[in-house]
């Protein structure tokens, strides 16, 4: 019998390590397709990922039972992410190889190296514009695009009608053009 998030968490707080590892195996996939999609590289957003994970277990005194376990990992890892992000910017400037393989993150083969920077672009003003919407609907994209979870799944994970969560998705939908138009106006 697969237990629930919040069992999980309590079993987790009374000292059982392997209820935070079917918390991990239930979650990975969703909290690494979020690093990804803000990093976009996939070593880091594994280091990440992994990362996430540790400080959500040395947190899991301040998870609240009225929060799904996945938003609040997503919220998580969110931070960690933006962190990275910070550190990444205060590093000095790549070399060839380690910028040639990050290209090689994203290069599907069929594009040319202008697209290719139009793509790497627009994928870093996507991951601004998504980490700056609040919670709320940062949650929803996560796990509808990222998560690739569907609406029943969101609205039985976070504990919200369904129609509630289409009414949140499209409203973060249209804040993400929103921004994104004004992005590229500046």
């Amino acid at each position: 019998m697969e237990s629930t998030d919040d069992k999980l968490v309590e079993r987790c707080r009374s000292g059982d390590n392997a209820a935070f590892d079917a918390l991990v195996k239930r979650y990975q996939r969703q909290v690494f397709a979020l690093c990804y999609r803000t990093l976009g590289n996939r070593d880091e957003a594994a280091d990440i990922t992994q990362e996430s994970f540790v400080k959500a277990y040395h947190a899991l005194g301040t998870f609240h039972r009225n929060r799904s376990f996945l938003s609040w990992m997503c919220a998580i890892a969110g931070n960690t992410c933006i962190d990275a992000l910070r550190r990444r910017a205060r590093r000095p400037s790549q070399s060839l190889e380690e910028t040639v393989e990050r290209a090689g993150d994203f290069d599907s083969g069929d594009e040319s190296p202008e697209q290719t920077v139009a793509s790497e672009d627009f994928a870093r003003r996507l991951r601004q514009a998504v980490l700056g919407l609040p919670e709320r609907y940062r949650d929803v994209i996560a796990m509808f695009h990222f998560g690739q979870a569907g609406i029943r799944e969101i609205a039985r994970r976070l504990g919200k009608p369904e129609g509630t969560i289409k009414s949140d998705l499209h409203t973060a939908r249209r804040m993400l053009r929103e921004v994104l138009e004004g992005m590229e106006a500046v």
